[in-house]
């Protein structure tokens, strides 16, 4: 059997707790430009925060681009890593509420010297 304590987590954990965060932090507001930048560093150290208390050996980076919809503008958003790809792991969660697009890149890099 394995230790789930020792697993990366998984894609449901880390889109679990970026949407509850982001539901939180910014949920339904219109966008306010004077407000993005205090929504974005108040998310990330909530999920960075949050992604440290699974409790597992990992070492947690985050990145968040926060954005306003309807503007017709486009978005890309490219990251890569030169990792283990055996014990490291990358996800991507999009969050959108009627105002606001939010994406955020997490990088969750194994402690376990493996």
């Amino acid at each position: 059997m394995v230790d789930r304590s020792l697993l990366p987590p998984s894609f449901e954990e880390v889109s679990g707790i970026c949407k509850e965060v982001l539901d939180d932090v910014i949920g339904q507001k219109p966008y306010q430009h004077a407000e993005v930048v205090k929504w974005n560093q108040t998310a990330v150290e909530k999920i960075t925060e949050k992604l440290a208390g699974l409790g597992r050996p990992y070492k947690y980076c985050l990145c968040c681009v926060v954005m306003q919809t309807g503007l017709g503008a486009g978005l890309n958003v490219s990251s890569t890593c030169y990792w283990d790809k055996n014990t490291d792991h990358t996800f991507a969660y999009r969050w959108e509420s009627r105002a606001v697009i939010a994406v955020c890149n997490v990088y969750a890099i194994s402690m376990s010297g493996k």
